[in-house]
């Protein structure tokens, strides 16, 4: 008798397993994965075959469309325009009951927290990067003694993380933390505006977390203020970024910043 599915193989988990593999990819300039460890990225979470995430299942299914070989417990990417997803196409559908009193607000603020926890995650990669070719893969011992005792603290809550378990020392730190780390290693990022523009950044976010953290309805005008910081710190910790520049200002018009 077939195996019977427990969920179905939806396309936002497709999506979402796509993005992982393309994620990979790029981190360690390979065209192939292992089920047993893909997802891991420094200070990421690898993802682990069970009810929610059927991977095997996924990969087979990349397979049999032609766009990777699966062997065994490896994968090799034949087509990696196929998993390069439209970040789109990753918010995860809301499918349950919505209280109609709320429904306007909590899209927003789906869309609030999924730009926050994109931003802060790709400045945890940047920076997990960043300290280990600094200082090697012990890094934590060279961290600003409070973020040091940030994350002895958050990793002897362990009764908070029941399921898939925090496993990047950097997951364990607050925006705060993150904060602190750049300003105490400056070349990291050597342009003196970028460096200022992106602490005043996070600076904002996190204050935005903390809001929606505690059930403040965000405004929806404030939405795309949010989406430019966070694309700031997109693009400030792309590594890519030309040093920012101060404008002069017009008589008509005060100083301004160009990106």
């Amino acid at each position: 008798m077939a195996t019977v599915r427990k969920i179905p193989l939806s396309e936002s988990v497709l999506n979402m397993i796509q993005a992982h593999v393309k994620m990979h990819c790029e981190m360690f300039t390979t065209d192939t994965v292992y089920l047993d460890t893909i997802g891991y990225v420094p200070g990421g979470r690898t993802l682990v075959e069970s009810h929610h995430w059927p991977v095997r299942e996924a990969f087979e299914y990349f397979q049999n469309l032609g766009v990777g070989r699966l062997e065994g417990d490896s994968f090799k990417v034949l087509d990696p325009d196929y998993f390069r997803v439209d970040p789109d196409r990753l918010i995860v559908p809301v499918n349950f009951s919505i209280d109609e009193r709320i429904r306007s607000g909590l899209l927003l603020m789906l869309d609030v927290y999924a730009q926050v926890f994109d931003a802060e995650n790709r400045l945890r990669f940047f920076l997990n990067q960043k300290l280990e070719d600094k200082f090697g893969p012990d890094y934590v011992f060279y961290l600003p003694q409070h973020v040091q005792e940030r994350i002895d603290h958050e990793k002897s809550r362990t009764s908070c993380y029941v399921i898939d378990p925090r496993k990047g020392d950097l997951e364990f730190t607050h925006f705060s933390d993150l904060s602190r780390i750049i300003v105490a290693n400056e070349e990291f990022i050597a342009d003196n505006l970028s460096r200022s523009v992106l602490l005043e950044k996070l600076d904002y976010l996190n204050s935005i977390r903390n809001l929606a953290a505690h059930n403040n309805l965000i405004e929806a005008a404030e939405i795309t203020r949010i989406h430019n910081n966070c694309e700031i710190v997109r693009l400030i910790t792309g590594m890519e970024l030309p040093a920012i520049k101060q404008t002069q200002p017009t008589e008509e018009e005060p100083s301004s910043i160009d990106i």
